[in-house]
């Protein structure tokens, strides 16, 4: 009954995960193997959850895929030229023609902005629980949602 249970959570939010955390590292290999480590993750401490499994599943990847940097001692910017694999990406998780335009604007868009945006819009979270996940104040994730409307506003317009 628990795998079940643990099979259906998987269904359910392992597309989000993977954008999520593929809009950090833009390789899907790497995404993929960062989710389910999460889920591992989560598998080995469900009795600590306290907030809703969404969110706790989330800040998990995050700080897996931080993990991952820590062990390969690189904090570099990411490189833009695997733009191919992140259409491809986006083709799977994303079915619909017009989210594609919006996807490409927002994976134009600098990455606090780009966090904040996935996590708030594509994933549901509350502008507090993006706020907990990135570690920022809920008035900055507010501003960063502004300004990132703003920005996408302006790619969209001029037909990014």
């Amino acid at each position: 009954m628990k795998n079940d249970a643990w099979e259906t959570l998987f269904k359910k939010h392992y597309n989000e995960a993977l954008l999520y955390v593929f809009s950090f590292c833009h390789n899907r290999a790497l995404s993929e193997d960062i989710v389910q480590e999460a889920y591992v993750r989560a598998l080995r401490s469900i009795n600590e959850e306290k907030d809703g499994f969404k969110f706790w599943l989330f800040k998990v990847c995050r700080n897996c895929y931080f993990d991952y940097l820590r062990k390969q001692k690189r904090v570099e910017t990411l490189d833009k030229d695997v733009e191919s694999e992140e259409l491809s990406l986006v083709d799977d998780v994303i079915q619909q023609e017009e989210y594609r335009a919006l996807y490409k604007a927002i994976s134009l868009l600098k990455d606090s902005y780009k966090e904040a945006v996935t996590l708030y819009y594509f994933d549901g979270l509350s502008v507090k629980e993006v706020a907990d996940i990135i570690g920022i104040g809920v008035d900055n994730v507010k501003i960063q949602l502004y300004r990132a409307r703003m920005k996408l506003k302006e790619l969209l317009e001029n037909k990014v």
